[in-house]
């Protein structure tokens, strides 16, 4: 009777550690699923800015060409697209919180903080 109980205090102690080890396994997983979703919306986000930036800078450009071509006066031209660049920097720095409250913080929040991750386990 005593090696039975041994027996199955043995087989409770190897059946915790499995079931520990398989709940590690369980938060890793998901913490690489997380972490996968947030760096894939950074990358996307950040391929979003630096696309709007080159197209923005084009733009610039070949407004400041036109103008210069159209009026005769380049100097003009270059200083009206700095100046749109200027009003387009004042209005992201003053909306900065905005844009990035409802942008990035929404979007990582609900990455990080998904509902019933576990409780379908």
């Amino acid at each position: 009777m005593k090696d039975r109980i041994s027996e199955s205090i043995a087989g409770l102690n190897d059946s915790a550690k499995d079931y520990i080890n398989a709940r590690l396994d369980l938060y890793k997983l998901l913490l690489l699923k997380k972490t996968t979703q947030a760096m894939s919306f950074l990358f996307s986000i950040l391929i979003v800015i630096l696309m709007a930036t080159v197209i923005l800078i084009f733009a610039g450009t070949a407004f400041t060409l036109w103008y210069g071509e159209t009026f005769n006066n380049y100097l003009d031209g270059a200083l009206i697209v700095i100046g749109l660049f200027l009003f387009i920097a004042l209005l992201i720095i003053i909306f900065r919180k905005n844009i990035l409250n409802r942008i990035f913080l929404k979007n990582i929040s609900e990455i990080l903080y998904e509902e019933n991750e576990l409780k379908k386990t």
